[in-house]
């Protein structure tokens, strides 16, 4: 287990970081946030180290930059090509690279280039942000992985990955709110006085979602996944896990609702019996919500929804946090929750 001591200091480092660190770019923000990801993506709460492969690193800058390197439209002030600085030289190789595919098309090829595109990036994060992402002016705080451990792969240090999953949400609004400023402040003739930069920023590329309805239908026979009847029209997508808690699109996390159950769950975790009745589906339906993602293009990965839900839930309960069963009727998280997922 991780101290109070340690988590308190895990935080005031990375608030050292992003206040008194030395940005060139933006590419320590994606840094960052990449780290807190794949720890809450594949991690756990154990204390121990996690080794993180470099490709891995690769893979979340090019989904973070992939919608960054786009024209922004949002401001009559833009001028140029529309795209946003996000350093204070040349333009950053990543941006570059992302600029010249996304003017030949809208969404990235699951393809050769993409493998060319990410072993540059590979290089790119190994040469700059992972070598000084650390430096504090003259100091060097390696709090983080060991600087002169980096190959194809960086070792996050005990306590880190466990600090990283308690503290996900409030690190990754500092790490935005501080990207978003240094854009801000190197983009004052683009920008203007636009108030839809965190949008344009951060807003996933989400999936299609009218394309989950008739996957999710057959599955559910036509009735809402929180009260059982049936769904007489527009049925609604709900995020099971909620996009606020964890803003990634996988098939899994999708159920259909009743709007009025959509709004009343909100941004809440759902009870335990929801937990249950969505690990049972996910496992009893498997080959037939994998086969609709799959024709439909969304992505999915059972797996990584499972660790992001126990992620979830591991925090709420550890909070002694409230889920909604229905209606305005709350229900504390028990013990059992984790054997909801695993039975």
């Amino acid at each position: 287990m991780v101290s109070e001591s340690d988590q308190l200091l895990f935080l005031t480092n990375i608030q050292r970081i992003l206040n008194e660190g030395v940005f060139t770019s933006t590419y320590k923000f994606a840094l960052l946030h990449a780290m807190a990801d794949i720890c809450v993506e594949r991690g756990n709460d154990s204390g121990e180290s996690l080794p993180v492969p470099l490709s891995e690193i690769a893979e979340k800058f090019v989904d973070y930059y992939w919608r960054q390197s786009r024209p922004y439209l949002g401001s009559e002030n833009g001028s140029g090509d529309g795209i946003l600085r996000q350093n204070t030289g040349k333009t950053p190789v990543i941006i570059k690279l992302l600029c010249e595919m996304n003017r030949k098309q809208y969404t990235l090829p699951k393809s050769k280039s993409e493998r060319r595109l990410l072993r540059e990036v590979e290089r790119t994060v190994r040469k700059m942000p992972l070598v000084f992402l650390q430096n504090i002016g003259n100091t060097r705080l390696e709090f983080l992985y060991d600087g002169n451990d980096v190959t194809d792969r960086i070792i996050l240090k005990p306590g880190v990955m466990s600090c990283f999953r308690k503290f996900y949400p409030l690190i990754t609004d500092l790490i935005r709110g501080a990207w978003v400023r240094y854009i801000r402040r190197n983009n004052p003739d683009l920008l203007g006085v636009a108030n839809d930069l965190d949008e344009f920023l951060f807003g996933s590329e989400r999936a299609p979602l009218g394309n989950v309805v008739p996957i999710l239908e057959e599955i559910q026979k036509g009735d809402c996944f929180y009260c059982k009847r049936p769904i007489k029209s527009s049925p609604h997508v709900d995020h099971f896990i909620p996009w606020t808690r964890y803003p990634l699109d996988l098939g899994h996390n999708f159920v259909l609702a009743h709007n009025s159950c959509n709004l009343a769950k909100s941004d809440m975790l759902a009870a335990e019996v929801h937990l249950e009745n969505w690990a049972r589906r996910n496992q009893e339906s498997v080959t037939m919500l994998e086969s609709g993602f799959g024709d439909q293009g969304i992505p999915f990965d059972l797996a990584s929804s499972n660790r992001i839900a126990i992620w979830a839930y591991g925090q709420a309960h550890r909070a002694s946090a409230l889920t909604w069963l229905k209606g305005k009727e709350y229900r504390s998280i028990s013990d059992r929750w984790r054997r909801v997922i695993f039975q």
